[in-house]
C-alpha cells in the first residue's frame, strides 16, 4: 500500500547538488496528495532554471520507482512567481470570473456550468457564459442556438444572448461537424478571441466553462486573468475523484480560491428510492478532507439529459431548478465573502 512516508522515504534519495542534502531534509516538498495509485505533490523551488527542472524530475523518477505507483504529478511552484508578476488583462464590461472546472471528462461540467449561470441570471444578475471547450464546445446545442452567429462591431463579436445569458464559443464560428484540429498556441489564441475579442457590457458574472483534465485552456486563464474564484465538478465516483484532487491541487498551487465542489450523477431516484450508481458521498468525503464547501448534489436524471438536448435548459422542473438556485446563492455568498 502506498503511504505520504514511503513517497517521503523515496524522495530522500533526491540530492540538491548545491547544498548537498535532501529534498526533504531541506523542508522542499509539501502537499503531498495519494489518490489510488496516483501521487502529486508540490516541489518548493525558486526560479525556472535547468537544475531545479532536473531536480523536478528526479524527484518524479524516486517516486514513479515505488512498486504500484501510477501517475506521478510533481508541481514545481517556485515557477509560479514570475507569473504573479506579470500584468493580468482585464477583460472590459467584466467584475468577476468564474472557472467551472474537472479533471475527468463525461462527469457533466457544461450541464453545471450552464445551470449556474442561468440560476444567477434569475437573480436578477447580468450573467456571461464562456465555452472555452475549444474541441468539444457543447453550449450553443444545449442553448438550442447552434444555427445563431455572433455579429462583428467594431472589431469585436456581439455575444448570442439566450435565456437572459450573453454566451460566446467557437461552436458560433465553425460547422458543428468540423473538428477543431488544433495545437496548443492556436487553442490559447482562440481562448484570448473568445475573452477579449467579445463586447461584453456591464457583466456581474463570467462563467467559463472549461475543457476537462488542467492543460492549455486552464494554465492561460490562470497566467493571463485575475480569476474570482473556480468550481469543482465531479461525480462520486473514485476515478472521476482521483482528477478531481487534480484539479484542486492545480488551483490552489496557482492561487486560485477555490469555491467549491459540486457533485454532479449523485444519484438516480427510483420509486421514491435513492440508487447510487456511482458510489455515495464521494465528493462530500473530497469536501470535508480539503476543507472546501460542498456546494450542492445533483442527481441523475433524464430531465437534465433531454433538455440539453433538446437546448431548453428551463424546462428543468422546481425541484431540480432549485437545485442549481441553491449552488448559485452559495457561490454568491462566497464572492460576496471575499
Amino acid at each position: 500500500m502506498i503511504d505520504k512516508e514511503v513517497v517521503r522515504e523515496s524522495l530522500k534519495k533526491v540530492i540538491e547538488q548545491k547544498s548537498g542534502k535532501n529534498v526533504i531534509a531541506l523542508g522542499i516538498i509539501s502537499s503531498i496528495v495519494i489518490k489510488g495509485r496516483d501521487v502529486g505533490f508540490a516541489l518548493e523551488i525558486s526560479g525556472n532554471t535547468q537544475a531545479n527542472e532536473e531536480l523536478r524530475r528526479n524527484c518524479e523518477k524516486a517516486v514513479k520507482a515505488i512498486p504500484e505507483v501510477g501517475k506521478v504529478t510533481v508541481v514545481a511552484t517556485g515557477q509560479k512567481q514570475a507569473e504573479q508578476q506579470r500584468a493580468k488583462l482585464h477583460i472590459k464590461g467584466v467584475k468577476n470570473i468564474i472557472v467551472v472546472a474537472s479533471g475527468k471528462g463525461g462527469v457533466g461540467k457544461s450541464t453545471v456550468a450552464l445551470n449556474l449561470a442561468l440560476s444567477l441570471a434569475k437573480l436578477k444578475r447580468k450573467v456571461a457564459l464562456v465555452d472555452a471547450d475549444i474541441y468539444g464546445p457543447s453550449i450553443p446545442k444545449m442553448l438550442g442556438a447552434e444555427e445563431l452567429k455572433p455579429k462583428i462591431h467594431d472589431g469585436k463579436a456581439m455575444p448570442i444572448e439566450k435565456h437572459e445569458l450573453h454566451t460566446i464559443s467557437i461552436g458560433y464560428f465553425i460547422d458543428k461537424d468540423r473538428a477543431a484540429i488544433w495545437r496548443g498556441p492556436m487553442i490559447t489564441k482562440a481562448l484570448y478571441n473568445l475573452l477579449m475579442g467579445t463586447r461584453w457590457s456591464d457583466i456581474e458574472y463570467l462563467i467559463v466553462d472549461t475543457p476537462p483534465g488542467t492543460g492549455d485552456v486552464h494554465l492561460s486563464l490562470m497566467e493571463n486573468f485575475n480569476l474570482t474564484g473556480a468550481i469543482i465538478v465531479s461525480t462520486p465516483q473514485e476515478l472521476a475523484l482521483i482528477e478531481a484532487y487534480k484539479i484542486y491541487d492545480m488551483f490552489t498551487k496557482l492561487g486560485v480560491p477555490i469555491i467549491g465542489i459540486v457533485e454532479n450523477m449523485s444519484y438516480f431516484t427510483q420509486d421514491n428510492s435513492k440508487i447510487y450508481i456511482f458510489g455515495k458521498d464521494g465528493a462530500k468525503k473530497m469536501s470535508e478532507e480539503l476543507g472546501i464547501k460542498l456546494l450542492g448534489r445533483v442527481p441523475l436524471d433524464p430531465q437534465i439529459c433531454h433538455a440539453s438536448d433538446c437546448g431548453n435548459p428551463l424546462m428543468l422542473n422546481e425541484g431540480l431548478a432549485g437545485i442549481y438556485e441553491d449552488i448559485a446563492k452559495d457561490v454568491e455568498s462566497f464572492l460576496n465573502s471575499l
